[in-house]
């Protein structure tokens, strides 16, 4: 047999009763045939091998002499095509196959036609060997020859080089588990983060969490994803706004919202934004980060506490009055009505000091702080001075001078009227029981008015401090008011 595929001729010994139209036609199937059949035999783009019954190689074409490396005449009626596969994936096969099939199959060529001979359709993967011992990947088809008696001559191989699709697919297989390596990485990243982390939609509604947002909403990842943002803090407008925020911004740094979980408990955060996008610069939504700021809220708080209040009486301090009182002077001179600061000097404070000791005086001083607080209004300030002095200050008194004495002179007598009442403390001195202590308790309340006199806060202080006086120097326990021809 011819080591490449002849050419089929078309047969002329056709019987006369086939002439006329017939005949041509039958020609020239015949001749189309042929040449169809050289077309694929002498195809560089397929290895084409038919053997014996045996399996041993008959027909070895152009595309197997280019793929394997052999000629013809190297492997026709030699070897079969087993012989130049890879012996381990043919053991594997024939195992694989006899487990499939349920009956022994002998490693070998019986294992590369095994299923073409049963009738089976068979194409699978098969690493074959080139005369120089370099490696490719083919794509095997086999089927089973066979006579007019349907008895098998031989098996017909046809094999194209799988390489190129083995290089795509390895390829692909790297850059996906990069991929997964870099999803991998990007999620540990993500869930080991100290800060609640979220990503949102364009329009707010949650499309992935950490686990510190699940913690610090009290719901699970899978009751968040889907749920608007906005439904998990104190002030969903808010939240709403930050949203919006940051998609005007494309970036927002500590915007303070307040958490709250599904059992109420509030958690302060600041949120840190940005947008989101994807590889085409297309709006993918807002990547989110919001820290726990409570404590740090809270140490703010007893910082700016310890700065502005009394540590004792919890009543604004020095400080805190200051202020208030720039802010009073300010709303007098818009509405033109007047205010009232009083000065008040506890009488006989000294005594129970030198008697019962400082920590029977701080009760008093705290009880005199309290019952202050309920002489005056909600806009009024109640401060401590200092020592056992207080200052009181009153605003949005009325615009008529006389009528603003008397307003003030109400709620002077007030508050004289409310320490002159005696102070039942529970005190201990050192080494003995609690006890009892009573003590009587008077007050000294020195007034002064203002307005839109063209005046200092100290200036203020030191006429309701110069009335104080006024009022100990007449006997204590009494009201004054600064007078400024006095």
């Amino acid at each position: 047999m011819s080591s490449h595929a002849e050419q089929v001729t078309p047969r002329t010994d056709v019987s006369d009763g086939l002439s006329g139209v017939m005949e041509p036609w039958h020609q020239e199937a015949l001749l189309k045939a042929g040449a169809l059949q050289n077309a694929i035999f002498n195809s560089a783009n397929f290895s084409i091998i038919a053997t014996d019954a045996k399996g041993v190689i008959q027909i070895f074409n152009v595309g197997a002499e280019r793929m394997l490396g052999y000629a013809a005449a190297d492997v026709v009626n030699n070897i079969t095509p087993a012989d130049i596969s890879d012996p381990q994936e043919v053991i594997a096969r024939a195992e694989a196959l006899s487990l499939e099939l349920d009956t022994p199959i002998t490693p070998g060529f019986e294992a590369l036609v095994f299923k073409a001979s049963r009738g089976i359709e068979d194409i699978y993967e098969l690493t074959y060997i080139r005369k120089d011992g370099s490696r490719f990947a083919a794509v095997v088809s086999v089927t089973a020859l066979r006579d007019d008696q349907n008895e098998i001559i031989g098996y017909l191989l046809v094999g194209t080089d799988n390489t190129a699709r083995k290089e795509i697919e390895a390829e692909q297989q790297l850059l996906g588990q990069r991929l997964r390596d870099h999803q991998f990485y990007t999620r540990s990243l993500f869930e080991s983060n100290i800060d609640a982390l979220m990503i949102t939609d364009p329009s707010g509604v949650i499309t992935d969490v950490n686990k510190q947002m699940e913690a610090l909403t009290g719901c699970t990842r899978d009751e968040l994803i889907g749920a608007p943002f906005k439904s998990h803090f104190t002030d969903p407008k808010r939240a709403e706004a930050g949203i919006k925020l940051v998609l005007l911004k494309k970036k927002v740094t500590n915007y303070e919202l307040t958490a709250r979980d599904r059992g109420g408990k509030e958690t302060v955060v600041s949120y840190n934004a940005a947008t989101l996008y994807d590889r085409d610069r297309r709006l993918q939504g807002v990547f989110a980060a919001a820290r726990d700021i409570t404590e740090h809220k809270q140490v703010q708080a007893e910082i700016l506490n310890l700065a502005l209040y009394d540590s004792l009486t919890r009543l604004p301090n020095r400080r805190l009055l200051n202020d208030r009182m720039g802010q009073t002077m300010a709303a007098s001179q818009r509405s033109g009505r007047y205010s009232a600061l009083m000065f008040i000097d506890l009488d006989n404070f000294k005594s129970l000091n030198d008697t019962r000791g400082h920590d029977v005086g701080d009760l008093l001083l705290i009880e005199a702080a309290d019952r202050l607080k309920h002489c005056v209004r909600e806009i009024d300030t109640v401060a401590r001075f200092g020592g056992d002095e207080f200052v009181v200050m009153l605003s949005e008194l009325s615009v008529e001078n006389s009528e603003s004495t008397a307003q003030a002179g109400v709620i002077a007598e007030k508050i004289r009227a409310a320490l002159d009442r005696p102070f039942v403390l529970q005190g201990r001195q050192k080494g003995t029981a609690e006890n009892t202590v009573e003590h009587q308790c008077t007050a000294s309340i020195g007034v002064a008015l203002f307005s839109k006199r063209d005046a200092s806060r100290d200036d203020i202080l030191k006429w309701a401090d110069k009335a104080m006086y006024q009022a100990k120097e007449a006997g204590r326990n009494l009201i004054r008011f600064y007078e400024p021809t006095a």
